[in-house]
């Protein structure tokens, strides 16, 4: 659904027709890291734009080209200026980034997101795929993911899937949490940072190793940390999204805050065999690739 911004926002408009000239305002994370591709890209596809670390370098009072803000420290640094161009957040989970316009008070309309995780969707589908039956998926929720349980539920029935979900509340241990998650077949984690640090990451995946319960986790990270699958996009699939996104950007909406429509699997070999589980090629080449590319 799309959000109209005239008369809504008080935005000023974006000409029709700019997407193959378009000039943005990039503001960039400290330490680019795995982020480094995508910012090559948009420096690439953007040639005239600015690209900042600091947003108030980028003088974003002025102008009406789109302000793009890679990564958390980067949005939460841009949502403290005052400005009225659109705003577009990257790489930052879905979590996150809600959590972060909430606490700016900038008007919700005014920004939209491309977030760094799979869609519920993506998820399920590839559960589905795993399993090749109909299997109850377990999933822990607390205050900060609660948004989530809508589509969770969405995607479960589109996928032929049993949904039980655990609410988590302030203070409570979420290894004890997934004990009331009886008769579900796998864990799906969500991108939940209060739910899932490191620590807590770990003592989970030793308690399900011992109960023989799979858990898919929400980024290729957790696979590397023991989770046995996940969709995911890598900064290939991320840049060529968000290029898409500014490029369709039109003098009358913005689109709204989504997941990444490129996604791909990976597989912790090692956590498939011990689970006895045999993961197919099938499974392992699932995804939506962007046009010309098919690694």
């Amino acid at each position: 659904m799309l959000r109209a911004l005239l008369g809504l926002s008080g935005l000023p408009i974006l000409g029709l027709g700019e997407a193959a000239s378009r000039d943005i305002r990039v503001v960039t994370p400290p330490d680019p890291g795995t982020q480094r591709l995508v910012l090559q890209a948009l420096k690439s596809h953007y040639p005239g734009s600015l690209f900042d670390v600091d947003p108030a370098s980028l003088d974003l009072r002025h102008g009406t080209s789109p302000v793009v803000a890679l990564g958390p420290a980067a949005l939460r640094r841009t949502l403290e200026l005052d400005f009225r161009a659109p705003l577009i957040s990257a790489l930052t989970s879905s979590q996150a980034y809600k959590r972060l316009l909430a606490a700016s008070g900038r008007d919700p309309t005014s920004c939209t997101a491309l977030f760094a995780e799979a869609s519920p969707a993506a998820q399920m589908q590839l559960i589905a795929a795993i399993f090749e039956r109909k299997v109850t998926v377990g999933a822990l929720l607390s205050d900060a993911s609660s948004y989530l349980e809508k589509p969770l539920r969405q995607a479960a029935i589109q996928a032929g899937l049993e949904l039980q979900l655990a609410r988590i509340e302030n203070g409570q241990d979420p290894v004890r949490a997934i004990n009331a998650l009886s008769g579900t077949h796998v864990l799906l984690a969500v991108a939940d940072s209060t739910l899932y640090t490191p620590d807590t990451l770990r003592s989970i995946l030793e308690s399900t190793y011992r109960r023989g319960l799979p858990v898919i986790g929400f980024s290729a990270a957790t696979v590397t940390a023991g989770t046995l699958a996940s969709a995911w996009s890598d900064p290939e699939d991320l840049a060529a999204d968000l290029i898409e996104l500014i490029d369709s950007l039109n003098a009358n909406a913005l689109p709204e805050a989504r997941h990444p429509r490129y996604w791909r699997v990976t597989i912790n070999d090692n956590v498939a065999r011990s689970l006895g589980l045999s993961i197919s090629d099938k499974v392992r080449a699932m995804g939506t690739r962007p046009a010309g590319r098919t690694g």
